[in-house]
């Protein structure tokens, strides 16, 4: 079992050739593991002209580094969370105007004195308003914005970011446990954990109802609600929201489902990107016992997919009846553009990003890892399909340590987090060649 308790691995279902990747790529270490980094989950850069990487730690700190690894500051914010298996503060996100309006936001696992929507501590989203910006640790305000309860202490998801649609996006996972033993992911309305997957939108008995775990949410975290709608699951009906739902969410106008949810039939999304240029959702799905995936969703989409889980795992039965690879097809899920299973060695599969920073032989390739190995693997995308070399594993041949997250900065820069306290680069010899001088 690893740090995350995830277990999976990767290879490729598809058969045409990817793009290869040039001879002189590197994983440069940014910030190493004598600079107190502890299991750090995630690095942001808040795109405001500074420079800055936010480093995120598990634990509960926010630090922050140049681009060449020196310290900024060694606690930005600290907050109390409940950090235990998959749990703590997992994801950071800047508000698309944070140099001016000073916002961001965090999700965490609530610490466990909070008061309790469910058995476990809640999945949080806050708001954070810094009176300055630009300083190097955090002074102002902040609000909680919506709150998830939970059962088990694994399947968080928590990662969060904006998209090209101005939109906050949160993957949420099934709750834990294994299997999703209540059904949580297929579920788009109100449901009490009762063990019974058919009792979706079974509202007769006592709460708490897990109406949000197995999602992927799109909120509008710029607005409020004055009055929160019975299909704001989130909220509490009649009470100010403080968050609006976008009124091209698919359930939006709908009585009877959730209307936070953009996507559904997630296991736990725990890291996904937005391709900086296309705004293409890419998402990396740890998977159960026998497959992980990646999917794929285009910008022009509005919405209301089904990943498949548990009905599918990756592109295989899990709960549906069947055999073989045609799950998706039977159950009229979303199929993964990359099927991960569990061979060499490998556990879990980290989504990363589409890369399109400074060095142009790199442009356009996916590249992601796997929390075991540390490999760092790449695909092309290619629409709907994308091409992992030929049914093979397409490997880099860099290894990242203990990868637990990926990140870009302003100028497309891709790095990957380590959890053993490290930050790397991924970069090529050309662009120095052709004047740049890194970052």
């Amino acid at each position: 079992m690893n740090r995350f308790g995830w277990v999976a691995g990767l290879i490729f279902l598809s058969t045409s050739v990817a793009a290869q990747v040039p001879a002189d790529i590197e994983l440069n270490v940014i910030v190493d593991s004598n600079a107190g980094l502890n299991s750090p989950v995630a690095v942001r850069s808040p795109n405001d002209g500074s420079g800055r990487l936010f480093v995120v730690e598990q634990g509960g700190t926010i630090k922050i580094f140049d681009t060449k690894g020196n310290p900024l500051s060694q606690n930005y914010l600290t907050l109390p969370v409940t950090e235990s298996s998959e749990q703590g503060l997992l994801g950071l996100a800047f508000d698309p105007d944070f140099a001016t309006n000073g916002t961001f936001y965090i999700a965490y696992t609530a610490p466990s004195t909070d008061p309790k929507l469910g058995a476990l501590p809640d999945q949080v989203l806050r708001r954070y308003v810094a009176t300055n910006p630009a300083a190097n640790t955090f002074a102002g305000s902040s609000q909680i914005v919506l709150r998830v309860p939970d059962l088990y202490s694994n399947h968080n998801g928590g990662n969060i970011l904006f998209g090209g649609d101005n939109y906050l996006y949160w993957g949420m996972g099934d709750g834990g446990s294994g299997g999703d033993p209540n059904g949580f992911a297929q579920c788009v309305w109100k449901k009490a954990a009762d063990g019974n997957p058919a009792t979706c939108g079974n509202t007769s008995g006592n709460g708490p109802f897990y109406y949000l775990l197995g999602k992927m949410m799109r909120l509008d975290v710029r607005h409020t609600t004055a009055v929160a709608t019975a299909n704001m699951c989130g909220a509490t009906v009649g009470q100010t929201a403080q968050y609006a739902i976008p009124a091209t969410n698919p359930y939006a106008s709908q009585s009877n489902k959730c209307a936070e949810i953009w996507d559904y039939g997630l296991r736990n999304p725990f890291r996904f990107s937005f391709d900086s240029q296309t705004h293409d959702l890419i998402i990396g799905d740890v998977g159960q016992n026998l497959y992980e995936e990646v999917d794929y969703e285009p910008f022009a989409s509005t919405g209301g997919r089904n990943y498949g889980w548990n009905l599918c795992e990756g592109r295989h039965y899990y709960s549906a009846s069947g055999s073989g690879t045609t799950c998706p097809a039977t159950t009229s899920s979303i199929a993964p553009v990359i099927e991960a299973d569990h061979s060499g060695g490998r556990c879990a599969i980290i989504g990363g990003y589409v890369y399109r920073g400074p060095s142009q032989s790199l442009r356009g390739t996916y590249f992601y890892s796997d929390n075991c190995s540390g490999d760092i693997y790449y695909a092309t995308p290619g629409g709907a399909s994308w091409d992992g070399g030929n049914g093979t594993i397409a490997a880099t041949g860099l290894n990242g340590g203990n990868v637990s997250s990926f990140g870009d900065d302003a100028s497309g820069n891709l790095y990957a987090v380590d959890l053993n306290g490290r930050v790397l680069l991924l970069q090529t010899d050309t662009i120095f060649a052709n004047g740049f001088d890194g970052p």
